[in-house]
């Protein structure tokens, strides 16, 4: 986990604290696990604003 210092971390609290939206987080699936492909930055952030978020993601 990123800690919430992270300039790219840092960033994407900004942009929730105007209300904008963040890009879903996209997964790859692995042998026996899912992969962030992108968007480590944003499930970093939505940990710091409450981890009980619902994060919009996608497999592809």
């Amino acid at each position: 986990m990123l800690p919430e210092t992270n300039i790219h971390v840092k960033e994407n609290l900004k942009k929730v604290e105007k209300n904008k939206k963040l890009s879903p987080i996209l997964f790859v699936r692995g042998q026996n696990e899912l992969i962030i492909a992108d968007g480590y930055h944003r499930l970093c952030s939505s940990y710091y604003l409450t981890e009980d978020l619902d994060v919009p993601c996608r497999l592809v």
